[in-house]
C-alpha cells in the first residue's frame, strides 16, 4: 500500500510517517508540504491512499481533489472541524483531526482494503465491555494467549481483547501468522531482531518498542522456522 502525506507542518507529517511506518501494510510513504511539490508527487508517487491537510498555508488542499485519481482513497487530516461537509462530497474514507493518535489511524485504516494484501481483514477487538477498537489483520504483529483471554499486538501497543487464543487460530489460519506454542500466533517477516531470555527468546517488531518474549518451547519453533 503507497501513501502520500499532503501536509505543511513539519510535525504533523512527522508524526503521521512515524505512524504509518508501524503499519505492515504500508510499503511507501511519499511527503509532499506544498501544492506544486503535491501534483508532482501525485503523479510519480501514484498512492492507493493520500492524506490531504485541508489548510496548506494561503492555499487549501481541496483544490488538489481535481488532481487525484479517482481510484485513489482519500482521508482527510486536519485542526478543523467544519469541513466534513466538503470531505463527504469528495466521497473521502476518513476525517481526522489532528494531532493524529495510532488509535485513530487504525480505525481509519480499518476501513479500507489493503491492496493485494492476504491479511486483510477487518475485526474488533473487545478490551472490556463494550469498548471495541477496530483493526486490520495487516496491522497485527502477534497474538498471545492470557488465560481465559488474549493480548493482540497491533502498532506500538498491545491491546487485550476477549477471545480466547483458539478463536485466533481460526481467525489467522489463513493469513502470515506462524504458531510457535500453544499460546503464541507471530507475524514472522515484522519481526526485526531477537536476542536471549532467560530459557527462551526476546522479539522486537519492525518499526514497534513492543517487545515479545518467548518460552522455551516457542523459542525453539522460532529458530527451528528460520
Amino acid at each position: 500500500m503507497r501513501t502520500l502525506i499532503i501536509e505543511d507542518s513539519q510535525q504533523d507529517t512527522l508524526n503521521l510517517r512515524e505512524l504509518l511506518a508501524s503499519i505492515p501494510a504500508v510499503e511507501d510513504v511519499a511527503m509532499a508540504h506544498t501544492l506544486d511539490a503535491a501534483r508532482t508527487a501525485l503523479k510519480e508517487a501514484r498512492p492507493d491512499i493520500v492524506f490531504l491537510d485541508i489548510e496548506l498555508g494561503p492555499h487549501s488542499g481541496l483544490d488538489l481533489l481535481s488532481h487525484i485519481h479517482p481510484d485513489t482513497r482519500i482521508i482527510f487530516t486536519t485542526v478543523h472541524t467544519g469541513f466534513g461537509p466538503q470531505a463527504f462530497d469528495a466521497n473521502a474514507t476518513d476525517y481526522i483531526v489532528k494531532p493524529v493518535t495510532e488509535e485513530r489511524l487504525l480505525r481509519a485504516l480499518a476501513k479500507l482494503k489493503f491492496t493485494n494484501d492476504p491479511a486483510d481483514t477487518v475485526i474488533q477487538v473487545y478490551r472490556g465491555g463494550s469498548q471495541r477498537f477496530t483493526i486490520s489483520l495487516a496491522t497485527m504483529a502477534a497474538v498471545v494467549a492470557d488465560r481465559d483471554h488474549t493480548i493482540v499486538y497491533c502498532g506500538s501497543r498491545c491491546h487485550p481483547d476477549h477471545r480466547r487464543f483458539g478463536e485466533w487460530l481460526k481467525l489467522t489460519a489463513s493469513h502470515p501468522f506462524t504458531q510457535l506454542d500453544r499460546s503464541t500466533i507471530v507475524r514472522k517477516d515484522l519481526v526485526l531482531s531477537w536476542i536471549p531470555y532467560g530459557p527462551g527468546l526476546k522479539l522486537r517488531f519492525h518499526n514497534s518498542s513492543q517487545e515479545l518474549e518467548l518460552g522455551r518451547a516457542a523459542a525453539k519453533r522460532f529458530l527451528d522456522t528460520q
